[in-house]
C-alpha cells in the first residue's frame, strides 16, 4: 500500500503544549507499560535448556552463522534474546546471559550482509524489539543506546524510521512495522514525541483518506491495496494510467493491520491517542474487508500475494496476524466491540454460532473480487480487468507459476481444511494450469513473465467489461477475457445465490492456428483429497472412485468433500484425478476435476452449479430437481433464475432485454436496460395487480452516469432511471425498489 505524505499538522505543536500542562508523565508511563506488556506477549517461549546449550561464552549462539545467511541469524538471535527475557521475568536469573547476548550482537557480531533493504530496517528489528523492550532496565543506557544505533539508526539501508524515507512509494505493509518500530525506538530513547507525531501523520493519510487514483491505502471498497500498483498497460488506448490495483491482504496487509493496531492499543485513552479518523480507518480495513476473507484459520488464497507457492502455511496461518492479533488489539481500543468479537469467534470456529455468523455477499469493485459468506461455507472468485492486476507473480521463484490466478480463481471453503495441513499445503505441489474456476488452454510450461514491468501484457486483461453486482446478500460477477498474447476468448459469469453458485461460460473459442495439441479446460476443483468421490452418470448410475484417473462423458453430478457439482449443459466431458504428490519427504494427496472443451473449441460453453456444504444425498436430490434455471447463455447475455428466492441475475454485455419468463412461482418477469451492466432482480411480494421488485445494478465498465431500465411484470411496465455512483465509487452497486 502506498501513502502520500502530508505536511505535519498544527496538531504537533498544540499537543506539545497540552502535554506540558497535562499529566503527560503518567500517560507516558502507561504507554511504556503497555508496550512492555505487548513485548512479553510476543516474546519467544523457546526452551531454556536448549538455549543455554547453544549459548557461547561470548554471547553468540553456536548454531548461527552471523553474516553468512543474510538476516536469518540476526533475526534468530533477536528472538532468543526475547526468550531469555521471558524466562528471566518468570523467575530464572539470566542477567549475565542477557548482557552477553546484547553485548555480542551490538559490538562483536559481523555486519549483516543481507542485500535486501527489508532485512535491515524491518526483518531484523521486527524480531529484536521484544527483547530490547523487556531488557531496557537491565542492559543499561549505554548498551541500549549503542544497540539502537546499530539496528535502528545506522543500518546498511538507513534508519528504521525516517520521515524522508516514507513517501508515496512505500507499501503499507512496510510502513506499518516501521511505524511501530520507530515508536519503540522513540519511547526507549525518550524522543517519542517527534516520532509519534510523524507516525500519526503518515497513518492518517494511509488509513483515513480514500483517494481513488493516487496513493494506495484504504480503497473505496474498504480494502487495503498492496504491491503491483502502477501503470495500466492498455493496448487499446496506448497509454499508461495509474488506476491499477491489487488486493493483497494476506501478507503485507496483515502486517499493517497487526503492527498498527498494536501501536494504537498502547496510546488509546491517553493524550497521545491517535485521532478518530485514523482509528476508524483501521477498523474499516478490518471490518469492511478483512473479515470477508477467511473461514476458520484459512485465508482466501488469491489475497496471499506472491507467498502462496510457499505452500507451507500461507493460507492457514496468514489469518493469525490479520484476523486474530489485530482483533485482540482492536478490542483494547474499545470500539466496535460486538463486530470484532464476532470476527474473532469466526476465526476460532469454522462453523460459527448463528449469532456470530457472517452472511452476505460483497463485491470489491476496486479489487475485482467477489466474496459470498454463509454460516456453512464461504466462496469467492477473483477476476481481472484492465483496471486491476492479477495476484502477485514474481518469476522465477515467488509464485512464478501464478499466470492464471486472476482469471476466475474460485475458492470454496466448508471445513477450512481444503488446502491441506500446516506446512503441507497443496500449493507446494499444485498444477498451476488447473486453477479452480478458470478456463484456459492447458500447458505444462506456465509462462514466466515480469510482473514488475508494465510493458508486459501478460500481466493484464484488456477487457473493460469485468465487474460484479451485489445487493448485500446475493451477487453476480462477470469477466470478458481479453488477455494480450492469448488467442482464447470467452465470457465467464458466476451467480451467487443463497445456497448455490451457478458458473457459466460462453463463446469459448480458440482458432486452430493457435492450438497446441493440449485441451482448453475449465477446472472445477484442485484441493486436498479426502477418501473417495462420487460421479452421477447419464444412465442413472453412480461411480465411486478413489485414487487414480477417471473420465466420464455426460456426467450428471460430482461430489467430493461436502461440495457437489451439478452439470447443466448435458454435453460435458469430465476428467477427475486423485493422486499423491511428493514435496521433499512429504506426501500430499490432491483431488482435481476439470471439463475438457477440446483443443480448438469454437463457441463452446460450460454450465454447472456448485453446491457448497451439500452432502451426497442432497447433491443427488438437487441434480434430479434443480431449483436454478439458465434462461440465456449467449455471447452477450447470461441470465439465471434462482427459483426458490424468485431472484433473477443478468449479465448484459450490451444493452438489451432478458426476455419474459417466470422465476419460481412468480409472474412473468423481464428486464430491459439501455447500457451494458450487471443486474439482480428479486420479487419481494406480488398481488393480482401490483408487485414490489428490488433491482440492483452495477456498471462493470465504470463509465456510465445513469442506466435506464424498464421492468415488465405480468404485462405491466415500469421505467426507472438509475443514477450510478460517481468516482471514486464507480463499479459499486445501486439498489432501487420498483412497484409495477
Amino acid at each position: 500500500m502506498f501513502v502520500k505524505m502530508a505536511p505535519l499538522r498544527l496538531f504537533g505543536l498544540l499537543l506539545l503544549v497540552s502535554l506540558a500542562k497535562a499529566g503527560w508523565q503518567t500517560d507516558l508511563e502507561l504507554i511504556v507499560d503497555r508496550m512492555t506488556e505487548a513485548a512479553l506477549d510476543n516474546a519467544s517461549y523457546e526452551d531454556l535448556e536448549r538455549l543455554l546449550s547453544l549459548l557461547k561464552p561470548d554471547g553468540s549462539f553456536s548454531d548461527l552463522k552471523y553474516g553468512q545467511d543474510d538476516s536469518e541469524s540476526f533475526r534468530t538471535h533477536g528472538r532468543r534474546q526475547s526468550a531469555f527475557m521471558y524466562h528471566h521475568i518468570n523467575g530464572k536469573d539470566l542477567t549475565a546471559e542477557i548482557l552477553s547476548c546484547f553485548s555480542f550482537i551490538t559490538y562483536d557480531a559481523p555486519p549483516n550482509t543481507d542485500d535486501n533493504w527489508w532485512g535491515h530496517v524491518i526483518g531484523v528489528p521486527s524480531k529484536m524489539w521484544e527483547g530490547v523492550v523487556l531488557a531496557k532496565d537491565l542492559i543499561g543506557k549505554e548498551l541500549l543506546t549503542d544497540f539502537l544505533d546499530r539496528y535502528w539508526t545506522n543500518t546498511e539501508a538507513g534508519p528504521v524510521w525516517n520521515l524522508e524515507d516514507n513517501p508515496g512509494s512505500m507499501a503499507g505493509g512496510n510502513l506499518g512495522p516501521r511505524a511501530m518500530l520507530g515508536e519503540v525506538e522513540g519511547l526507549l530513547r525518550g524522543t517519542y514525541f517527534e516520532v509519534h507525531a510523524e507516525v500519526q501523520e503518515a497513518l492518517f493519510v494511509d488509513l483515513a483518506e480514500r483517494q481513488p487514483y493516487d496513493g494506495n491505502g484504504l480503497r473505496p471498497d474498504g480494502c487495503l491495496h498492496q504491491h503491483n500498483i502502477g501503470g495500466n498497460h492498455n493496448t487499446d488506448l496506448g497509454y499508461l494510467d495509474h488506476t491499477l490495483y491489487n488486493l493483497y491482504n494476506g501478507s503485507y496487509g496483515k502486517e499493517l493491520l497487526r503492527f498498527v493496531s498494536m501501536l494504537m492499543s498502547w496510546y488509546t485513552g491517553t493524550d497521545l491517542d491517535f485521532d478518530d479518523a485514523t482509528i476508524e480507518g483501521l477498523y474499516a480495513a478490518y471490518l469492511e474487508c478483512q473479515q470477508w476473507l477467511f473461514r476458520g484459520h484459512t485465508q482466501e488464497p488469491t489475497t496471499c500475494g506472491r507467498h502462496i507457492t510457499d505452500g507451507t502455511s500461507i493460507t492457514l496461518y496468514a489469518t493469525r496476524g490479520a484476523v486474530q492479533d489485530t482483533g485482540y488489539n482492536l478490542q483494547k481500543l474499545g470500539r466496535h466491540l460486538e463486530e470484532v468479537e464476532a470476527v474473532l469467534h469466526r476465526y476460532d470456529n469454522v462453523l460459527p454460532d448463528p449469532e456470530f455468523a457472517l452472511s452476505g455477499n460483497k463485491y470489491f469493485f476496486n479489487s475485482d473480487l467477489i466474496v459470498h459468506q454463509r454460516r456453512e461455507y464461504m466462496a469467492s472468485v477473483r477476476i481481472l480487468s484492465n483496471r486491476t492486476t492479477r495476484p502477485e507473480t514474481w518469476p522465477p521463484s515467488q509464485n512464478g507459476d501464478g499466470y492464471f490466478q486472476g482469471d476466475g480463481f474460485m475458492t470454496v471453503l466448508v471445513d477450512g481444511k481444503e488446502y491441506g495441513k500446516p506446512k503441507k499445503e497443496v500449493f507446494l505441489v499444485y498444477d498451476w494450469a488447473k486453477v479452480p474456476g478458470v478456463t484456459n488452454l492447458y500447458t505444462t510450461d506456465i509462462p514466466q513473465y515480469r510482473t514488475g514491468a508494465y510493458w508486459s501484457g501478460h500481466f493484464f486483461n484488456d477487457a473493460k467489461f469485468v465487474g460484479g453486482v451485489s445487493d448485500g446478500q446475493v451477487g453476480v460477477a462477470a469477466m470478458v477475457c481479453r488477455r494480450p498474447y492469448m488467442a482464447l476468448r470467452l465470457l465467464k459469469t458466476w451467480f451467487f445465490f443463497g445456497d448455490v453458485i451457478v458458473a457459466l461460460g460462453s463463446g469459448i473459442s480458440l482458432p486452430p492456428s493457435d492450438g497446441t495439441g493440449e485441451s482448453v479446460i475449465t477446472t472445477l476443483a484442485q484441493l486436498a483429497f479426502e477418501g473417495t468421490y462420487v460421479i452421477g452418470t447419464k444412465n442413472g448410475g453412480e461411480v465411486t472412485a478413489d485414487f487414480g484417473h477417471h473420465e466420464e462423458e455426460l456426467p450428471v453430478f460430482l461430489h467430493h468433500r461436502n461440495v457437489g457439482y451439478v452439470f447443466l449443459n448435458s454435453d460435458e466431458r469430465l476428467f477427475t484425478s486423485a493422486d499423491t504428490r511428493t514435496h521433499g519427504e512429504d506426501n500430499i494427496d490432491i483431488f482435481t476435476a476439470w471439463l475438457d472443451h477440446g483443443s480448438t473449441p469454437e463457441d463452446a460453453s460450460h454450465g454447472y452449479v456448485v453446491l457448497p456444504s451439500f452432502d451426497l444425498e442432497q447433491t443427488r436430490l438437487f441434480a434430479a430437481n434443480p431449483h436454478v434455471k439458465v434462461l440465456s447463455q449467449s455471447h452477450d447475455l447470461h441470465v439465471v433464475c434462482h427459483e426458490s428466492s424468485k431472484t433473477l441475475g443478468a449479465v448484459f454485455v450490451k444493452a438489451g432485454a432478458t426476455g419474459a419468463s417466470s422465476c419460481g412461482d412468480s409472474g412473468k418477469l423481464s428486464l430491459l436496460v439501455d447500457a451494458p451492466c450487471l443486474a439482480l432482480v428479486s420479487v419481494n411480494n406480488e398481488s393480482a395487480d401490483a408487485a414490489e421488485l428490488s433491482v440492483s445494478l452495477a456498471d462493470p465498465q465504470q463509465m456510465y452516469d445513469v442506466i435506464r431500465i424498464k421492468v415488465t411484470f405480468d404485462g405491466r411496465e415500469a421505467e426507472h432511471t438509475v443514477q450510478m455512483p460517481p468516482v471514486p465509487d464507480q463499479g459499486s452497486s445501486v439498489t432501487v425498489v420498483i412497484i409495477v
